[in-house]
């Protein structure tokens, strides 16, 4: 019979802020990324996302009073004067070409905090 006692050591804590740090990343990544398409006037709508999304936690948030009325009309003329990306659904264009690239950046995290 063979026994063996392996000892984990605080491996259970390195995977948590592992894990943490992944998702503090990929939540920068995305905000900076569906920043990129948001609608600009004095800039209120972009700094309630850096203002009110909670990074590291999975909740990215843009809170004004009409960030819900400007992203889910993309059809609305939007002015490209100061962000010639601008558009609605910013959150969901940013997906669409970056999701790859998000999730790199979560397992890079990941993978390096580990070592």
């Amino acid at each position: 019979m063979l026994k063996v006692k392996v000892d984990m050591g605080n491996i259970e804590e390195k995977v948590s802020e592992s894990l943490n740090q992944g998702q503090f990343a990929l939540d920068q990544q995305v905000l900076k990324d569906s920043n990129y398409f948001i609608p600009k006037d004095q800039g209120y709508l972009e700094e309630s996302g850096i203002l009110h999304s909670k990074i590291g936690e999975g909740e990215i948030i843009w809170k004004t009073p009409y960030a819900r009325r400007l992203y889910y009309n993309p059809q609305y003329n939007f002015s490209t004067d100061k962000n010639p990306n601008a558009r609605g659904m910013w959150f969901e264009h940013a997906k669409s070409l970056k999701l790859k690239s998000w999730l790199d950046v979560a397992k890079n995290e990941v993978k390096n905090r580990l070592r």
